[in-house]
């Protein structure tokens, strides 16, 4: 269980596919976003240690059409050619790779908790297929951000030091109240409106 702050970033995803851990400080729509809120700090790491208590019962994930689809992205706070920027309020640029490292059939459950300070945390519980490719991709892409998608809403985008090697990942994403509604709505359990978080 990793993260200590987390985020909301909201975005209508054109031909981009994928999700970014952000942990917030403004809040502000992005370009072609309607009705949507982009939050990001980029001093929030996967890597940092924080204690969490769960929230709700861990969510296996069940056939649901009506479940939303969970995404987590490489990103960069630095331009790279063919990464989709993002911006971020009150001032930066998030670039994010297009192609999702893992998706909502990499995980085997999910589960709403809080950090010490209250704050809601999702942990997602990856299956080893999804572990294997998360802990690839960290290896090869040393001291970069992983973006968290729910749905079409980037919920978080933290930095990550070493390769993610354990098969619980969690993010910070605001409120107890955001991530069990998240956990929830990715298991299948709920279907979450569109612009919940």
């Amino acid at each position: 269980m990793r993260n200590r702050q987390a985020g909301c970033i909201r975005w209508v995803m054109g031909s981009m596919v994928g999700a970014v851990a952000v942990a917030l400080v403004g809040c502000q729509t992005l370009p072609g976003a309607k009705g949507g809120k982009e939050r990001a700090d980029t001093h929030a790491t996967v890597a940092a240690q924080a204690q969490t208590q769960a929230v709700g019962v861990p969510h296996a994930i069940v056939e649901n059409r009506q479940a939303l689809d969970l995404r987590v992205f490489l990103a960069d706070t630095r331009s790279r050619p063919d990464w989709t920027p993002v911006p971020l309020k009150p001032s930066g640029m998030l670039y994010v790779r297009p192609m999702a490292i893992i998706d909502r059939g990499d995980l085997i459950g999910i589960q709403a908790a809080t950090d010490q300070k209250g704050d809601g945390v999702l942990v997602l519980i990856l299956g080893d297929e999804g572990l294997r490719k998360l802990r690839e991709a960290t290896a090869a892409n040393p001291g970069l951000r992983l973006a968290l998608v729910v749905g079409h809403t980037m919920l978080a985008a933290p930095g990550y030091a070493a390769p993610i090697t354990q098969q619980q990942l969690a993010f910070g994403v605001g409120s107890a109240h955001n991530a069990e509604l998240a956990a929830r709505s990715v298991a299948g359990v709920d279907a979450a409106p569109m612009g919940a978080f």
